[in-house]
């Protein structure tokens, strides 16, 4: 079944390489030229300019959970979590045509930290992990483009978990280089695939696949300030024989001002590879809560 996952995810990347919408004149001749504009450079732009993978529980972001595990393969842990994410994106520089600041280019720095601690334990820290990336985003409309870029994922065992446990850490640090594409087909519904090559477990092979289907709603809700939205994402690693995680979301998507900010309020459904990379091997199944937020 993964591997029929993996198969259509690449196929996924693929075609929204070859189904990329076309730029057409004004007056929907194709032989007419618009007027080149100018391009301008903007320092510290607003984030958001490459869309973010909503649904995706280890992209930094600022959330706090609550998870309920059906089934969970971690050793000696309990069946109540309580979720910690710290972290975002900032935009660098963009260049983009003068008057339209939603195409370009733009350079990204993401960092991140995700923590999970268990309540059936005293709350402590099962174990976390820290991550950063610099990127290249290329946004050929507003609503189709690309990223490129390297990204740093290192795991870490809780203090408090080993010296209940003495289970012993494993040494997994992933760097890996990347390639994403962002295709938002109607103005409710947007698709994305991507691509990782990098170091993992020593010796293992080095593929990671990741693909997701996300709908946002007309703001209709709390005055208009509110879209309900839904989000799925899968991310399946050749690492450990292309062990995979499905994590979906549905919940409130509250966009703040004017801005890329936006809080979220979700159920949160996941089930497969553990979200902590000490437990790459461990599979989980959990249901959780949340309030999250982007900036």
């Amino acid at each position: 079944m993964w591997r029929t996952i993996c198969i259509w995810s690449a196929v996924l990347l693929l075609s929204s390489l070859f189904l990329a919408p076309q730029a057409h004149s004004a007056d929907g001749d194709p032989t007419d030229t618009p007027e080149k504009k100018k391009t301008v450079g903007e320092w510290l732009p607003p984030s958001g300019f490459y869309p973010r993978y909503i649904a995706d529980p280890i992209r930094p972001q600022n959330a706090i959970t609550l998870q309920w595990l059906a089934d969970t393969e971690v050793p000696e842990t309990g069946s109540g979590r309580f979720g910690l994410r710290l972290g975002g994106s900032l935009g660098i520089f963009r260049w983009h045509p003068e008057g339209d600041p939603d195409i370009g280019w733009q350079i990204s720095f993401e960092g991140g930290f995700s923590g999970q601690f268990d309540t059936s334990h005293s709350w402590d820290n099962t174990a976390w992990d820290g991550f950063y990336g610099l990127y290249v985003s290329w946004m050929l409309t507003p609503d189709f483009g690309f990223r490129a870029g390297t990204q740093h994922n290192s795991s870490h065992l809780g203090d408090e978990y080993w010296n209940r446990t003495k289970i012993w850490p494993i040494h997994y640090t992933r760097e890996e280089g990347i390639l994403g594409v962002s295709w938002r087909f109607t103005p409710r519904w947007r698709t994305y695939g991507e691509i990782g090559y990098g170091n993992g477990l020593n010796g293992e092979p080095p593929w990671r696949i990741e693909s997701g289907l996300e709908w946002v709603s007309k703001q209709r809700y709390w005055k208009g300030r509110a879209s309900r939205y839904a989000a799925i994402d899968i991310r399946t690693y050749q690492e450990i024989d292309w062990s995979t995680r499905v994590t979906s979301q549905a919940g409130l998507y509250i966009p703040v001002g004017n801005r890329s900010a936006v809080h979220r309020f979700a159920i949160e459904l996941g089930t497969g590879r553990s979200v902590m990379g000490q437990f790459l091997r461990e599979n989980e199944t959990w249901l959780g809560i949340g309030w999250y937020y982007d900036f």
